[in-house]
């Protein structure tokens, strides 16, 4: 070590290459986690190129000096740091002027260590043998790197030669070339001097070639998986689309996802020529561009796939959960991030619900000089049974509060202003699986734009717990936001005994994918709500200790709405058939449990068709399905639903329902759904996939859950537990509460949301038997949502710049309703404070009226 210092002191102009070399890679590295806009883009480039330029003409200057026009004859070690430095340029410029999309996480890695490599070259000579063969290999790898470079970039070095005289920029594309030709030089004269360093070399040229073929030909064999599966469709006639036989079939890896992604994300060459730059990937999914070679070289030497773009984004939704940036989008949003979160938060232990306002900021991070407006896409995430009951956008610094109206209608007004007009709207609209989408626009740079949804949601019911869940979002990146938590309770003296250490729980997602728990005791002091600050996290829930339901009511239009705990029953039921949908998410074990407390019974499965299931083909049938990524089961061909029992185990994920639209299967289970008595449901665990979910939020079977020995227990008692239905009384399974809908006035104590959550949940149970046939957008159904002002399958909640804009779709303010949901609902008892403030208002109009009064006497 001590020879390697001295020997760096002894040459500075080395030693100045090496610090500009980090100098120039920190700039570059520190900007890019920090994703920056375009005129930090070219500050780079002009920092990073200055100084790749004065290393450059002080290497010529000094060659020149010793060796005249011999410039060749500089020594090998200035010449790899000014490569080097014009590497780092490249990249650098590469961020305003794009030849390559942004490289993938072990690429970029994978630069770091050749470019260290080559540094380190220049001081091999005071390094121990064992790390030059370490060097030696690392060098063998990144001579393929280079070459990769080098060939990609073959139809621009005309270009680039032709285009040398302005300041040079072009020459950045031959880069790559001459650190091909100089790593090659290198590994040369290294064997030379050491004959032993050939085999780390050539081990190292060989790794990332083995490492490709394999990934090459795991791709093309995932490819013939995908034909096969579309030829064995339209031989079988399947009455799925093909598309989601490929999402249950094809095995979920990272592999897979990168096919589905090629085009999308990924950077393929364009099949209608050109191998090299072409195709750069389309705009129709939200998702950051990359490049990876190990895609780019597989899409090269393998077929083209055999499905289409839209078939592909809907393999991505069931797969890998990406519904949020597979949504349709009118104008890019890709320098939008959310810049501030600020929670609002009441809580009614004795209703078992709660009222949650979240305020969003959102920052344009570019600065484009023109046309710099985006559009933000989000998707909140609600707990079961929440509903969204209010929306406010900022326009000019003024709050403008939504108005409710039918889907269609806003959709219409939204794409019409948006697309065309380019003003101020927002708008969101329900959505399967317990989520909404809210659209804001125009986000630009002048200003943050602001906007607010309010959510009013069950608390879950656990034992004697109550829990309240977070909505969460997806949406512009929020790994920098602040985020202010208040949190308050509805009745504070109620909780006296347990608030003071309640558990404040929250979880945050690593870029590894592992959780960490956060855990924090706080207490309400001197009954103020309680505040937090924060860097923002998505996941979080309280939990606190149950109170008795309130039988306090609400009173709207000529109905009263009030809580009372929920009826279960024990209802007898011998299911004659049983049902399994096996998938991947069963295990052997788990069947044969299952299958020794049914094998008595007529048990049936599902593959292409309906089998019944013995103790010869168990093994089999569980080995064709278990492959199975998620299960769709035909309910339609359940033949007597009445006294039929399915057991499920939910997956991750799977098309929902509005997915499947116009095919066979959706037509079969549309018709089924209309005239059929609801089945039983037996889940292993509480996980559904979201195809199931949504059936269940419609009510179209009944539902049970739990583990294998309560299923066993069931069966052998002939006996499953239900929720009581009745007229006019609605049940909320995940809070253990019911809500009864009675016709007359009672004392307006209870706050609005009961009525909010009576009419969202009624609507979830009409709407499900037609959900796909679109016959449940009726004139009764509207007219409860509208009356509730609340977001559902058929009414959405809209944001228009001016008054002339609502009359011009046609959007009229609803006048019999509840309006938009606030902290101060109609019915809720007035605060101590309240109190106070009403009175001394009855005291100043009764002292006016009264010296009005005796003025006149006196006249």
């Amino acid at each position: 070590m001590k020879n390697l210092l001295s020997d760096l002191k002894s040459d500075t102009f080395r030693l100045s290459g090496i610090i500009a070399i980090i100098a120039s890679a920190l700039v570059f590295l520190i900007t890019s986690m920090y994703k920056n806009n375009d005129d930090s883009n070219m500050l780079i480039f002009c920092f990073s190129f200055i100084v790749t330029l004065s290393y450059t003409v002080a290497l010529i200057i000094r060659t020149f000096s010793v060796h005249r026009w011999k410039l060749s004859k500089s020594r090998q070690e200035y010449v790899v740091l000014m490569l080097v430095l014009w590497f780092i340029s490249a990249f650098s410029l590469n961020q305003e002027m794009n030849i390559f999309d942004n490289s993938t996480n072990w690429l970029s890695c994978y630069i770091c260590i050749a470019c260290s490599a080559l540094v380190l070259t220049t001081v091999q000579q005071q390094l121990p043998v064992y790390v030059r063969h370490i060097l030696s290999f690392i060098l063998g790898a990144s001579l393929i790197l280079f070459m990769y470079y080098a060939i990609y970039l073959i139809p621009f070095y005309l270009l680039s030669l032709v285009a040398a005289i302005f300041f040079g920029l072009s020459l950045h594309l031959l880069i790559p070339l001459f650190l091909t030709i100089l790593t090659l030089v290198i590994a040369i004269r290294s064997v030379k001097e050491i004959p032993a360093l050939k085999y780390p070399f050539a081990l190292g040229v060989m790794l990332p070639l083995i490492i490709c073929t394999g990934f090459t030909m795991k791709w093309n064999q995932t490819n013939k998986m995908i034909s096969q599966t579309i030829n064995h469709n339209t031989l079988n006639e399947s009455k799925l689309p093909t598309w989601v036989l490929i999402s249950q079939q094809v095995p979920k890896s990272a592999l897979t996802e990168k096919i589905m992604k090629a085009g999308l994300v990924y950077t393929i060459p364009d099949r209608t020529g050109n191998w090299f730059w072409g195709d750069f990937g389309g705009t129709s999914f939200d998702e950051p561009k990359q490049h990876d070679p190990l895609v780019y070289i597989a899409s090269l030497l393998t077929k083209e796939q055999n499905l289409y773009e839209y078939d592909r984004i809907r393999i991505l939704k069931s797969m890998y959960d990406s519904r949020h940036p597979a949504q349709e989008r009118l104008w890019s949003g890709e320098n939008l991030e959310t810049a501030s979160v600020v929670s609002n938060i009441k809580i009614y232990p004795e209703y078992r619900m709660a009222y949650t306002e979240k305020t969003l900021s959102i920052r344009n991070k570019s600065h484009r000089r023109w046309r710099s407006e985006e559009e933000a896409i989000y998707t909140f995430h609600l707990s079961e049974g929440a509903v969204v009951s209010s929306l406010s956008l900022w326009i000019n610094g003024v709050e403008q509060k939504a108005r409710l109206t039918t889907k269609g209608k806003a959709d219409t007004a939204y794409k019409t202003i948006v697309g065309v007009e380019s003003r101020d709207p927002s708008v969101i609209h329900w959505q399967e699986g317990n989520t909404v989408s809210v659209r804001v626009f125009p986000c630009n740079t002048e200003e943050n734009r602001k906007f607010r949804i309010g959510i009013t949601s069950p608390l879950k019911k656990t034992g004697s717990t109550l829990s309240y869940e977070n909505p969460y979002f997806n949406g512009p990146a929020s790994t920098h936001a602040q985020e202010t938590i208040q949190l308050s309770l509805s009745t504070l003296s109620t909780l006296s005994a347990f608030s003071t250490f309640s558990t404040f729980s929250s979880t945050r997602a690593l870029s590894s994918g592992t959780p960490t728990s956060l855990d924090t005791e706080f207490e309400f002091k001197n009954n103020k709500p309680l505040v937090i600050d924060r860097d923002y996290i998505d996941k979080w829930n309280l939990s606190f200790q149950s109170v008795p339901l309130s039988n306090r009511s609400f009173s709207f239009n000529g109905s009263s709405y009030r809580l009372k705990e929920a009826s279960t029953i024990n209802a007898a039921f011998k299911p004659e058939k049983i049902y399994l949908d096996i998938n991947s998410s069963w295990s052997q074990e788990e069947l044969n449990t299952i299958w020794e407390t049914i094998k008595d019974q007529k048990v049936y499965a599902y593959t292409d068709h309906l089998v019944q299931v013995n103790k010869d083909n168990l093994e089999g049938i569980y080995q064709d399905l278990h492959v199975l990524n998620f299960s769709l089961f035909p309910f339609f061909e359940i033949t007597e639903p009445g006294t039929a029992l399915l057991i499920t185990k939910g997956s991750d994920n799977s098309p929902n329902l509005s997915d499947l639209e116009n095919s066979v299967f959706q037509k079969n289970t549309s018709a089924y759904l209309a005239r059929a008595t609801p089945l039983h449901v037996y889940n292993i665990g509480t996980q559904l996939n979201p195809y199931l979910k949504t059936l269940k939020e419609f009510g179209v079977f009944k539902y049970n859950e739990g583990d294998l020995n309560q299923l066993a227990l069931q069966l052998q008692k002939r006996s499953f537990p239900l929720l009581q239905e009745q007229p006019s009384v609605l049940t909320l399974e995940s809070a253990q509460m019911a809500i009864e809908k009675t016709p007359g006035i009672l004392p307006n104590e209870a706050p609005d949301h009961l009525l909010r959550l009576y009419a969202y949940n009624d609507i979830l149970k009409k709407v499900g038997p037609t959900y796909f046939n679109k016959d449940y957008v009726n004139d009764e159904l509207l007219k409860t949502a509208g009356e509730a002002y609340i977001v559902s399958p058929m009414s959405s909640l809209i944001v228009l710049e001016t008054l002339k804009d609502y009359d011009r779709f046609g959007i009229e303010e609803s006048k019999n309703s509840l309006q938009n949901a606030s902290f101060k609902s109609s019915g809720e008892a007035p605060e101590p404070h309240e109190w106070m403030l009403m009175a001394l208002t009855a005291a100043i109009l009764l002292y006016y009226l009264y010296q009005s009064k005796h003025k006149i006497k006196y006249t």
